[in-house]
């Protein structure tokens, strides 16, 4: 899983354009990305605000996630 959807350049450029309105071609390429992936990105928001709703009803949001036995970094097979 990754931590971001945006890079932090792309984040820059989509704070200027909400600032300035202005639209350099990068920003034009995001609009198109977005696009063409909102489907799929607004799926996943969902997906990931049900399961942070669950853990916080666990008890489990906060706080470190433990890690199952062998998937650590000093697993002896290089995991």
């Amino acid at each position: 899983m990754r931590a971001y959807i945006f890079t932090d350049a792309e984040r820059g450029l989509l704070r200027e354009w909400l600032a300035s309105g202005a639209e350099p071609s990068e920003v034009l390429h995001l609009f198109a990305l977005t696009r063409r992936n909102l489907g799929r990105l607004v799926g996943d928001v969902r997906l990931l605000a049900a399961v942070a709703v669950e853990l916080r009803r666990r008890g489990r949001l906060a706080g470190r996630g433990r890690v199952p036995r062998g998937c650590g970094r000093s697993s002896r097979r290089g995991g």
